[in-house]
């Protein structure tokens, strides 16, 4: 059968079923089995999905994502099973109906395995997950479960979210690969917000190829969400290859280079020259761009909205709010609305901006996080993650070198917006050029 079962790709276990090679079934009670071994150490569950074993699978179907495993972040509704946000307000809630993802997932024949940690409220405060690749280190936030499943092999691919850098920078820390697509091409129904103008649908992979899938499956305009843009989904449903040449790549250096760690900077300036090498141009980028303001315009949107959000119930249960939700929303809710439009009209702005500079490219690159993933009192810092967020263009964080105490890194790669195919295309070949084959240590 080749490569183990827990580390294969979407694209390798859908050949295999489709080749009836293995069941559905099969797949899912190996998977089932490797999550009760290692989940007591790593905390990656929630909620498993009870009918797992004694599930009737279709098996020879159509879809590429029949009979895949997949994980689901527990701000998603589900029909059978709980939704709890990692609070104790959401502890019992059963919302009785799948999110628009969950629902396409289920569409397409994958198997949804369970609820995955989520940082409480999709928030910063540090979760119960494990890194697997040093249990000291944090698994990064808030899509914790999501992140660590995909790296210690627990499913192939999982559902996350982001606000600020919650795909982004697990990923990076667990050596994975994450994608977030434009704002408004997945749709956001039945999935409980943090801030409703940044918040952005996202998930976790083993290769680039697999995100692509995993778009396909996902994109589309959906009426129930406000924000869902009306584009042409041709471009995602087509087969996506590495670029048939090339890059043309620009590196964002301002604010970038001036906050990474020696060992990010060492590890990156080997990157480039392998990409260099490997035929791509790549010049600096002349972003003209203020990081300082960018990233406290997105501190105030992300409070404000995150305030009323969570209004009604902070002024009943205060007290069952994490430490860092509890301060977001204070800061939101002293927040003058003023101060909160002149964030609004920044961010338009500043969208404009990005837009522009990603035209000139394939793509925009720089370290996806400070550092490799830090200790766990913290889930990172996401200042790297969030300017791109607030713009609302695609991006993608692929693991491709360890740092000195051997914990993975990160490059993030954008486009302009509802270039989906082109950044996915550009990171294909990144990603062969890089060729990052390692596992955690611990598993």
């Amino acid at each position: 059968m080749g490569k183990s079962l827990e580390y294969s790709t979407i694209e390798e276990l859908s050949k295999l079923l489709s080749s009836l090679e293995i069941s559905t079934k099969e797949l899912a009670l190996h998977l089932l089995d490797r999550s009760e071994k290692l989940d007591p150490d790593l905390n990656v569950w929630v909620t498993m999905n009870p009918n797992l074993e004694i599930e009737t699978y279709s098996q020879g179907n159509t879809s590429q994502l029949a009979g895949i495993p997949m994980g689901i972040k527990d701000i998603y509704c589900t029909r059978d099973m709980k939704t709890t946000c990692c609070s104790p307000i959401y502890e019992k809630y059963e919302p009785g109906y799948d999110a628009q993802t969950v629902k396409m997932l289920r569409d397409a024949k994958a198997v949804i395995m369970g609820k995955t940690v989520t940082t409480q409220f999709a928030c910063g405060d540090p979760p119960p997950t494990k890194n697997p690749w040093n249990l000291s280190r944090t698994p990064g936030g808030s899509s914790s479960g999501s992140a660590v499943g995909v790296a210690s092999g627990m499913f192939p691919a999982a559902l996350g979210s982001q606000t600020a850098g919650s795909v982004l920078r697990p990923a990076s820390y667990n050596g994975v690969v994450g994608f977030k697509p434009t704002y408004g091409l997945v749709s956001r129904q039945g999935v409980f917000p943090v801030a409703l103008s940044l918040d952005t649908m996202g998930w976790f992979t083993r290769s680039v190829k697999d995100a692509a899938i995993l778009l396909r499956y996902l994109s589309g305009y959906d009426a129930e969400d406000k924000d869902s843009v009306k584009v042409d989904t041709k471009s995602y449903i087509s087969n996506t290859e590495p670029i048939s040449r090339p890059p043309y790549i620009g590196i964002v250096e301002d604010f970038y280079y001036e906050n990474s760690d020696r060992s990010t900077m060492k590890t990156f300036a080997l990157l480039l020259a392998k990409l260099s090498k490997a035929g791509a141009i790549i010049e600096t980028a002349n972003t003209q761009l203020d990081f300082d303001s960018i990233l406290k315009s997105h501190r105030v949107i992300m409070n404000c909205e995150a305030a009323n959000t969570h209004k009604d119930n902070y002024e009943i249960r205060p007290d069952d709010f994490a430490p860092r939700v509890k301060e977001i929303i204070e800061n939101g809710l002293n927040t003058p609305a003023h101060t909160y439009i002149q964030s609004k009209h920044f961010q338009q702005n500043y969208t404009r901006q990005v837009s522009k500079l990603s035209k000139k490219y394939d793509a925009l690159i720089m370290p996806t996080s400070l550092s490799a993933a830090p200790t766990t009192e913290t889930t990172g810092e996401p200042i790297f993650q969030a300017p791109w967020t607030m713009a609302g263009v695609p991006a993608i964080s692929l693991p491709y070198e360890l740092d000195d105490d051997g914990m993975p890194l990160g490059v993030q790669i954008i486009s302009n917006h509802f270039n989906e195919l082109n950044l996915l295309s550009t990171s294909m070949w990144i990603e062969s050029v890089v060729n990052f084959t390692h596992k955690p240590p611990l598993i």
